[in-house]
């Protein structure tokens, strides 16, 4: 079944894209900064981790910050 466009509300989608360029940004950068061996491994584990745990945060932030208009 084919939903007409005007039904999709977009406030959700775009709030999750940046939260997680948000969460990329800030989890990759402070990730290769903190660990000992920033070409390594452990680098980029750490980075996904706080990419995940910051998209979180960021998500529930954005929401907090500019609240939708039909609450």
């Amino acid at each position: 079944m084919m939903y007409p466009m005007e039904s999709v509300d977009m406030r959700w989608f775009v709030r999750g894209l940046a939260s997680v360029l948000l969460g990329l940004f800030v989890g990759f950068s402070v990730a290769f900064i903190a660990t000992p061996d920033p070409t390594g491994l452990l680098s980029v584990v750490v980075g996904l981790v706080l990419t995940v745990v910051l998209t979180a945060i960021f998500y529930a932030g954005i929401d907090r910050i500019a609240p939708s208009e039909s609450e």
